[in-house]
């Protein structure tokens, strides 16, 4: 099992996040996520403690969540704060779990491990997603697949060539570069160099007959959260003078064999062009659902109930380095918190 509790995870984006109810699971646990009237997001476990019905099918009045079957209700912190039969007593046992949730970079977090190690410096940033020269569009793709072989297809782009008719390339796959490992950061470098631009660029508004260097360098942090700076340039120019267009990738498991995919395309040009942003919104969406999804997900159906890539001994080609590596980062992860905890010693009287 490789699902990670002690790390953040994109839950939802902010706007999604509202004076409602909202039914997510996570880590094979149904939560619910609302916003109290300050405005601060909440998140408990879906179940109401009496007779576990899902507390997403009850009402939210004010801050607190009324159960939908005996009308229990729940604050925001978890504890039951009503009880509308007998003489009114709640329960000693009458609570629900709540979720530690940090709102940064337009996206709400949840952390699903041990409260006490939620440790809100060591969510991943995205600059684009926080800096305000970026205009950005938002997506949502829920996958029937482990999150795992998301972030092996976007590790490798090279299956843009074939996946992707908007990225084909007359020269074929991108050669990979050095792609270095930073402690827990793997890097996946792919580059086109003097080439003419594929369909992508062309929309953006890259000269057609120009050739330039055409870059996809993926940025990867567990347990599932990446962020890809795609640009073209004039041969040998620089990146801040050509185009970019960088993507992140937020993926969140469902369960072993789905997940949540989370994804936005940022610009720092035509920021006021409104037809662009509702271009690149439809190609982000029909990318993403209509050919890497089925891909994704036809991988998993035959995987069955399998998450051990390696244990299905597949053969690994040189660009499937980064993925690899990312992989075992992710194991060592696991059974490190699977370890039992050290024993505590006794202090001296």
């Amino acid at each position: 099992m490789t699902l990670i509790r002690n790390a953040w995870y994109a839950a939802a984006w902010s706007h999604e996040i509202q004076r409602t109810l909202l039914a997510r699971t996570f880590l094979e646990e149904p939560v619910v996520l609302f916003r109290r009237e300050d405005g601060q997001p909440a998140a408990l476990a879906d179940r109401c403690p009496h007779r576990f019905v899902p507390l997403h099918r009850g009402t939210l009045k004010g801050d607190t969540v009324e159960c939908g079957y005996h009308g229990l209700c729940f604050n925001a912190q978890g504890a039951c704060t009503h009880n509308p039969h007998g003489n009114g007593q709640v329960p000693r046992m009458a609570q629900v779990r709540a979720y530690p949730l940090v709102e940064a970079q337009g996206v709400v977090w949840i952390w699903m491990g041990a409260p006490e190690l939620a440790d809100p410096a060591t969510i991943v940033r995205f600059e684009p997603l926080e800096d305000e020269r970026f205009e950005t569009v938002h997506g949502y793709l829920h996958v029937k697949a482990n999150y795992q072989l998301i972030s092996d297809n976007l590790l490798d782009l090279t299956h843009g060539q074939y996946v992707h008719p908007m990225f084909r390339n007359a020269a074929g796959p991108a050669a990979m570069e050095e792609s270095p490992v930073q402690g827990d950061t793997v890097w996946a470098r792919f580059v086109r160099r003097d080439q003419l631009p594929n369909g992508y660029f062309k929309m953006l508004g890259f000269p057609p007959e120009q050739r330039g260097d055409h870059r996809n360098f993926m940025r990867w942090n567990p347990p599932g959260n990446l962020l890809l700076d795609v640009g073209m340039t004039s041969v040998g120019g620089r990146p801040e003078d050509g185009l970019s267009i960088p993507t992140t990738h937020l993926l969140t498991p469902e369960t072993e064999t789905s997940s949540h995919y989370f994804w936005a395309m940022s610009r720092n040009f035509r920021n006021d062009d409104q037809a662009l942003s509702d271009e690149l919104l439809r190609v982000g969406i029909d990318i993403f659902t209509n050919e890497d999804k089925p891909v994704i997900e036809a991988q998993q159906a035959y995987m069955k109930s399998e998450t051990d890539l390696f244990k299905m001994k597949p053969i690994l080609l040189s660009t499937d380095a980064p993925a690899v590596r990312a992989r075992r980062i992710l194991k060592e992860r696991a059974e490190r918190e699977q370890q039992p905890a050290a024993p505590v010693s006794a202090v001296a009287q």
